[in-house]
């Protein structure tokens, strides 16, 4: 093989180690960034959860006060 062709050669495989390296950070990065954003989402459906709780604690109140409020009058 003549000096021109290895180099050609190694030239080649130097380009394909620089890609895959590049292809390697970016999905670091997107391994990273999908496991910040699944944090957060999680965060949220926590929150969302808890509002909705709330929410159904206050409606049995109001319906319990009503209900009260409805037995004072027949009373």
């Amino acid at each position: 093989m003549s000096d021109l062709v290895a180099d050609r050669i190694e030239r080649a495989l130097k380009r394909i180690e620089v890609a895959a390296a590049a292809q390697s950070q970016v999905r670091t990065k997107l391994e990273t960034r999908n496991a910040t954003l699944r944090t957060r989402i999680e965060s949220a459906l926590v929150d969302l959860d808890a509002l909705i709780a709330r929410e159904r604690e206050l409606e049995a109140q109001l319906a319990g006060d009503e209900e009260n409020a409805a037995d004072e009058e027949q009373g």
